[in-house]
């Protein structure tokens, strides 16, 4: 299952809604020492629907939809047989279909680099057994901001730097089938409101639990996940204590969704990927439908 394990982090990328990457760039599975997978992603996420608090209600006044397109450049190499380095570059583009200006900045699109995410993922153990393997999975991810505006409904990211600390539990099955759970903890800094001078606020903290379920092989690879995000503090959007900072907001939600892969040459395969909000706080009504193109190679 050489060429599938090469391709199984990169997927982790196709779920991106419009507030945060919360399921993250780490998976279970350990590329080989020296081999290296390039993915170039297209995922594009719609909603008319946005959770005020936990009120849904109509994102925009004449009930058109508000479109992000986030194309994604993703690198992840193996340093060691259990250590590996991971970088992520999301180039994201959104739009008010209606042409209304964004309640804060005025804007009805906007189109930037976002957050830069670079991790390395420890193997930190294996057990064997006679029909699986158990791995206990660690890592820390940096989430650097690239001064983009982040207050504004249309914005993704929150512009904060960001640590992201991630451990789990990966089951591998003999016959292909595997599971995954991982429990990360997303530290957050404080970010610039650029739209008014001295207006630094704090980002909360956020709890992320993420779980997949699916069949590799040779032939295809298929995934269902789902994720939830949990904030630490935070306020409801036209709430008390809101200020017109979005980033500073309550942003929680549950998510599910489904890859498929394959491989269409030897070092060459495709993904296509579904996701969709299904309860949230504070952040759109958003579905998801992702594609990617990812090439592997040895490096050794």
């Amino acid at each position: 299952m050489k060429k599938i394990n090469l391709f199984l982090l990169s997927i982790t990328i196709i779920a991106i809604t419009n507030t945060v990457n919360a399921q993250g760039i780490l998976d279970g599975f350990t590329p080989k020492k020296g081999d290296l997978s390039v993915t170039a992603s297209y995922s594009k996420s719609k909603y008319d629907k946005f959770y005020l608090g936990a009120v849904k209600a109509d994102a925009v006044p004449i009930h058109e939809e508000i479109n992000q397109n986030i194309f994604s450049l993703y690198a992840k190499y193996g340093i060691t047989e259990r250590l590996s380095a991971v970088v992520n570059l999301p180039f994201i583009s959104a739009q008010n279909t209606s042409g209304a200006g964004d309640p804060v900045n005025g804007q009805n699109s906007i189109s930037d680099l976002q957050d830069i995410s670079i991790a390395l993922k420890l193997n930190a153990h294996k057990f064997n057994f006679k029909k699986a393997d158990l791995n206990i999975i660690t890592g820390v991810t940096a989430v650097i901001p690239t001064g983009y505006e982040p207050n504004g409904i249309l914005s993704i990211g929150s512009g904060a730097f960001g640590i992201d600390v991630t451990a789990g539990l990966h089951l591998n099955t003999k016959s292909g089938f595997f599971s995954t759970l991982l429990a990360a903890y997303n530290l957050r800094g404080d970010a610039d409101n650029n739209l008014t001078p001295g207006g630094e606020f704090g980002v909360p903290n956020a709890f992320v639990t993420t779980g997949k379920i699916g069949y590799a092989s040779d032939f295809i690879y298929i995934e269902a996940w789902a994720d939830i995000l949990n904030s630490e503090e935070g306020v409801d959007i036209g709430g008390s204590g809101f200020n017109g900072n979005f980033p500073e907001t309550d942003v929680d939600y549950s998510r599910v969704g489904l890859t498929v892969y394959k491989n269409i040459l030897p070092k060459l395969g495709v993904s296509l990927g579904f996701g969709k909000v299904i309860d949230g706080r504070n952040l759109g009504d958003s579905t998801t439908f992702s594609a990617g193109l990812t090439y592997n190679v040895s490096l050794k």
